[in-house]
């Protein structure tokens, strides 16, 4: 009865609403809906690109799209099947945390692939010589803080889940072993966790994540401009494309950490042990020692995956533009400069 009365009470609903990543998605529905208005809103425009321009991104921008849409569809069909249809208690599924960045990874992958096959053909005629483009030249910089971020926060949650960590039976760290305060007599209480076993191929799948991010990057901007009269409209599309492949793996990763410290939350918030004819039939309190990180944690999640599905419902609105390029500035001299970088 007490249960009952703890779940309805405004916090408990909204800990229970918040634990179903469905309604994550729902509200990224709307953030993501809100934004896109808002941006209409402002008369942005089509641009008038020539049509050689066009045709030459628009199958890179589309392929972005499909990617975004994937991974939505992919995490959601995810959570429903193994959340209401298969019943993995006592396997270690650590495909599930390192799914997402599998996703992102195939999904840049086919747009670096795009980019390499279509985008390297000889230009039509000799473009001017600029300064030497990387990288970094079309990427957004906010954008790649984020990204940034995001991977320093993955890896730092998991190495520090895999270092409290500990081994069960079969030697695979998958144990949050909580001791029971003042009692040396009883065993501890132990809980599935975000351990190694779970950790090591999130950490491969997010390098390589960030490798194939930074070669789309790369591939993206060096390669040879159409004409020199198009400089400026490439650059904008140029830039679209950076923007979408750091969305595509900046989600991956923070739908991974949204995992992550989702099972480190449920394991490390707090436990009660019951023995009967022990303790006069109270329950013995266990906590971890960092269950304030557990519970922040649990809070943190859902705002996580929020962010990761308006990033992924972002880069597939881009591909419904006309024509896949982004509108030119006022300024066509001076987006070209910078497009040249």
């Amino acid at each position: 009865m007490l249960q009952l009365m703890a779940v309805w009470q405004p916090g408990g609903l909204v800990r229970a609403a918040f634990s179903q990543p469905l309604v994550s998605l729902a509200i990224a529905a709307l953030v993501a809906g809100c934004i896109l208005l808002v941006a209409s809103g402002r008369g942005d425009r089509e641009s008038t690109a020539p049509p050689a321009v066009a045709a030459r991104y628009v199958p890179e921008h589309r392929a972005a799209g499909v990617a975004a849409i994937a991974m939505i569809v992919l995490f959601a069909t995810q959570n429903v099947v193994l959340g209401y249809i298969v019943n993995l208690s006592g396997a270690v599924a650590w495909w599930r945390h390192a799914a997402p960045l599998a996703w992102a990874s195939l999904g840049v992958a086919v747009v670096l692939g795009l980019v390499v096959l279509r985008g390297t053909r000889p230009p039509e005629s000799p473009t001017l010589p600029g300064t030497r483009r990387t990288w970094l030249s079309f990427g957004p910089r906010p954008g790649l803080a984020a990204g940034l971020v995001a991977l320093i926060a993955l890896v730092i949650t998991t190495v520090a889940a895999g270092l409290a960590s500990s081994p069960d039976g079969e030697g695979r760290f998958v144990w949050l072993v909580i001791p029971v305060p003042n009692e040396a007599d009883i065993d501890p209480i132990r809980v599935v966790f975000f351990g190694w076993a779970y950790g090591i191929p999130v950490l491969v799948g997010a390098v390589l994540l960030a490798v194939v991010a930074w070669a789309a990057l790369r591939a993206n901007a060096v390669r040879p401009y159409v004409r020199p009269d198009t400089v400026s409209a490439e650059g904008g599309a140029r830039r679209d494309l950076a923007q979408s492949v750091v969305h595509l793996a900046t989600a991956g990763m923070l739908l991974a950490l949204s995992g992550a410290w989702r099972l480190i939350s449920d394991a490390g918030s707090g436990s009660r042990l019951t023995i009967l004819g022990q303790n006069d039939g109270d329950p013995y309190e266990a906590a971890w020692r960092y269950a304030e990180f557990a519970v922040a944690a649990g809070w943190g999640a859902p705002a996580l995956e929020v962010v990761a599905f308006v990033l992924l419902l972002l880069v597939s609105a881009r591909m419904l533009r006309k024509e896949g390029v982004a509108p030119q500035s006022a300024e066509p001299e001076a987006r070209a400069v910078e497009a040249a970088r």
